[in-house]
């Protein structure tokens, strides 16, 4: 293809225009896989590259300006980086030790793949790491290797992308347990024995057993928001399929410690008294067998006669065993609606403790008899996965909209003659919820006696079902678009009156532009309540929404009002006595919060972290992060230096002058977006977007179990952020990173601040790594595709719309360039150019073909050819998506 972007799609364009439908629908599928065989050459390359460093004695080079690490740090690095700069070893330990990272797994409502087409992905990198030890292995088995390669691509490309129906929540929720299976599972002890190496070598012991430095969480199945898939039913079966997985898989683990720990002795005391307890004392001269087969734990392959009573290690380990069947068969009984009795079978495991007693009672035993290596064996990486996955393989968080609890809370105050709680104003609502939280009486009615439609008895019939749960299952319970601490309240208090005797944590989610400016004083005002503060233990999640906030207001604003709002959330947490600790809704694309990871916390300000991070990963980024059990364990590092880093050597605190060069930036870039987004004359701006991206296909493509918007009525305003930067991906405008930013640089650079600017850019790093990811994702915009959708699908008025946009992209890019110093976008990160660069012609040739498939759905054609144009649609979403590693 010729170089310049315009001519290319013009000649593509011309191609695609004398294509039938079926053409254009096998072209899109050819060149799709294509874009998703580069991401998975480019995964196993960041794993490549990891493990030569890994190898290598010297450091790695690492360019700061576009956010890439070149060699991908290890702990070696870091450690040895941090002890330059003047920190001891044991800071070092003690920081690494005490962390508490959790990644919150989180369906997508525009997952572009199916899990079949990821499976096989997955299968891919699994095989092309194993061709990178290609030094140790015999040309047959090279050959062999690179045989099932071509295998699994054929299958891929001849294995269609399109989803003939909409996953059910449920669904979702099996793939995300699947992700957590094949890569979490291996990941999260090989990433504890990496990090031990690395404290051995500064001199320090290892991660103490008893710590969980990692954890993994879910939304799957929990996550009601604007979603009336997932109900109470939904969230019951999905726990007792956790549930159920999880016991089978520590099943396996308890298989293999029976041969691993077959010794008679010697044990520790109160280890031979818990041995004693199952087995009675010992008889001189009498050998028995003790658990025996019997009905109801079903058919064993190994030890099905039973363990002698002298292997102590054996005794404890059938005990357990047996606990994981009884587990494992109840669960799936409750998932099928049979009446099982499992809340009264006392061999059913409730609670991590259950679990972690007979195997932390073997770990003590074998180390006080010296036997610590094989303590630190398999028995050491069960502890810690126990610790980290639980009974569960992930803690449920539960997630709703504050006006259904609002709702609820109105049905019962109507039901007991109260009058109507939605009428009330908010001191009167947090007076009467403070007094119902301390008021012995119950308060919810019988379901007869309460008139209530359907939704307030869908949200009372998930506290219900919550009060049935063991509370390890549960996480927090998430409220989106919270606005005032009765939001939390009535959360608080529905959990209690519903019979939830360890009430979830609440995590009030502020999202918008003002919910982060008043989310300091709601907080403050939550602390106030003597009932509610006395309650929590000293303890608050707060989380908070990285992509309606941008949507609101644009990048600028978005990302200086949540560092605002954090500084000022932890003032009002200190004044209370109560510990702050945020929970970040980040996306995939860096215009929902996403983007390299220590550029992303360099937004964070200092004490925000302190050890402690809990973000949520989302759809195709769990397949980009977690995809092999390698990249997991990259993924998990990556997360421990970078929180490391910042907990003990937090970024440099800014200047009063940069907070009001940064303030000023942020409101003039707010006002340019919201005038252009929702103020523009007659609505324009809507229209154009409409018109002019795949958005209103969105809804038809079947790509995940939630709604695009959040109401069916209204416009851009009610459309979620993930569908809205989706669209704007699909035609490389990029618009939510840059819209407002660029003119707010541009106007700030007229007026003479340049210099200003530079020095910020130079000497605080959230400045500098706000203008590296604008630039990063400028580098990806193309106009000349926008250019070529607006020709296909626009009225005049409507490319006028477009004509202005491109103009304000190519301000932005110049603004940056300026402010970062640099002559061409990333010209100093030469690979991340190359690396997209070769993408291009395939992307271009994608954008033809799906600005022709828009073109001809436009004049309705025959249905036979809708079929296939609506496939094709599909397949160039999915291929666009994956070319530009992101969909939103």
């Amino acid at each position: 293809l010729p170089q310049d972007a315009a001519e290319s799609l013009r000649l593509m364009s011309e191609r695609a225009g004398n294509m039938d439908a079926s053409t254009l629908l096998s072209s899109a599928q050819l060149l799709g896989e294509l874009m998703s065989q580069a991401n998975l050459a480019l995964a196993q390359q960041t794993v490549r590259a990891w493990r030569a460093n890994l190898r290598a004695d010297a450091g790695c080079t690492e360019d700061t300006s576009t956010g890439a690490v070149v060699g991908n740090q290890t702990f070696r690095m870091a450690f040895d980086a941090l002890l330059a700069s003047g920190r001891t070893a044991a800071e070092i330990r003690d920081a690494i030790s005490e962390q508490e990272i959790e990644i919150v797994l989180t369906a997508h409502p525009t997952e572009a793949q199916r899990r079949t087409i990821l499976k096989k992905h997955q299968q891919i990198v699994a095989l092309l790491g194993q061709h990178d030890k290609g030094t140790v292995l015999t040309p047959g088995e090279v050959t062999e290797l690179e045989e099932a390669i071509s295998r699994e691509q054929l299958a891929a490309w001849r294995t269609s992308n399109v989803r003939r129906s909409k996953p059910t929540a449920e669904g979702e929720a099996r793939n995300g347990l699947m992700v957590i299976e094949e890569t979490c599972w291996d990941a999260v002890p090989e990433h504890y024995r990496r990090l031990d190496r690395a404290l051995r070598r500064i001199g320090q012991p290892p991660v103490p057993y008893d710590k969980a430095i990692v954890k993994v969480s879910t939304w799957m199945g929990g996550d009601r928001d604007g979603n009336p898939n997932v109900t109470a039913v939904t969230t019951g079966h999905v726990l007792c399929l956790q549930r159920a997985r999880a016991a089978e898989l520590y099943h396996k683990e308890v298989e293999k410690l029976l041969y691993e720990l077959s010794h008679t002795g010697p044990v520790s005391a109160e280890m031979r008294a818990a041995v004693e307890q199952i087995t009675g004392p010992r008889q001189p001269g009498v050998h028995r067998k003790v658990f025996p087969h019997e009905d109801g734990y079903g058919l064993a392959w190994t030890f099905q006669t039973g363990c002698q009573e002298d292997e102590p290690y054996r005794v404890l380990l059938m005990a357990l065993r047996r606990r994981l069947y009884r587990t494992r068969v109840k669960m799936e009984e409750v998932y099928l609606g049979h009446d099982s009795g499992a809340e009264e079978d006392a061999d059913v495991l409730t609670s991590q403790a259950q679990l972690l007693a007979p195997l932390e009672l073997m770990y003590r035993s074998l180390v006080t008899v010296g036997d610590r290596v094989l303590a630190n064996g398999t028995l050491l990486d069960l502890l810690r996965r126990v610790r980290t996955f639980g009974i569960c393989l992930a803690k449920m968080d539960i997630r709703q909209e504050s006006d259904r609890h609002s709702e609820a809370i109105d049905a019962i105050t109507r039901a007991l003659g109260l009058g109507r709680y939605l009428e009330w104003d908010e001191e009167a609502r947090i007076a009467w919820l403070s007094a119902e939280l301390v008021s012995p009486r119950p308060l919810i009615p019988d379901a007869g006696t309460l008139a209530a439609d359907e939704r307030v008895k869908e949200v009372l019939a998930t506290f219900a079902l919550l009060a049935t749960l063991p509370p390890e299952c549960l996480g927090a319970y998430c409220i989106s678009m919270a606005r005032s601490a009765s939001d939390v309240l009535a959360v608080r208090l529905l959990q209690v009156k519903s019979g939830v005797k360890s009430p979830m944590r609440v995590a009030p989610l502020f999202e918008t532009r003002e919910d982060l400016q008043n989310a300091p004083r709601v907080v403050a005002r939550l602390f106030s309540v003597a009932a509610y503060k006395g309650a929590i233990g000293g303890f608050h999640e707060v989380m908070l929404g990285y992509s309606d906030s941008s949507k609101d207001a644009g990048k600028f604003a978005s990302l200086w009002e949540l560092h605002v709002a954090m500084e000022k959330i932890l003032e009002a947490g200190r004044a209370a006595g109560v510990r702050i600790s945020f929970f970040h809704g980040r996306g995939g694309s860096i215009g929902r919060g996403g983007g390299p990871l220590h550029l992303a916390l360099l937004s964070q300000p200092a004490g925000s972290i302190a050890g402690a991070y809990r973000v949520t990963v989302q759809g195709e980024q769990i397949q980009a992060f977690l995809a092999s059990t390698e990249l997991a364990v990259h993924t998990f590092q990556s997360y421990a230096i970078s929180v490391l880093e910042h907990t003990i050597s937090p970024p440099k605190l800014p200047t009063d002058a940069q907070r009001a060069l940064m303030q000023q930036l942020a409101d003039a870039s707010a006002k340019a977006f919201q005038a252009q987004v929702y103020q523009s004359e007659d609505g324009i701006f809507s229209r154009y977007f409409h018109a002019a991206t795949p958005t209103s296909a969105l809804a038809s493509m079947n790509l995940g179990s939630r709604p695009a918007k959040r109401k069916a009525a209204g416009g851009i305003e009610t459309l979620r952020a993930i569908p809205w930067v989706f669209a704007w991906t699909q035609t490389r405008l990029h618009l939510p990173v840059w819209l407002g930013c660029g003119a707010a640089l541009a106007e700030r650079i007229a007026g003479g601040g340049l210099a200003e600017l530079r020095d910020a850019y130079s000497t605080w790093p959230f400045f500098r790594g706000l203008v590296d990811l604008m630039e990063l994702e400028l580098s990806k915009a193309e106009p000349a595709v926008s250019e070529y959708y607006d020709g296909r699908l626009c009225t005049p008025d409507l490319r006028a719309v477009g004509d202005g946009l491109r103009s304000a992209l190519a301000q932005a890019k110049a603004a940056v360039m300026e402010v970062a110093g640099h002559a061409l976008l990333l010209e100093n990160h030469p690979l991340a150019k190359q690396s997209f660069g070769l993408r291009q012609p395939y992307l271009l040739t994608l954008h033809a073909i799906q600005g022709e498939v828009m073109a001809r759905l436009k004049k309705e054609p025959s249905d036979a050819e809708r079929l296939a144009l609506d496939d094709a649609m599909t397949v160039t979403v999915q291929g666009v998506a994956a070319g530009m590693q992101n969909t939103g």
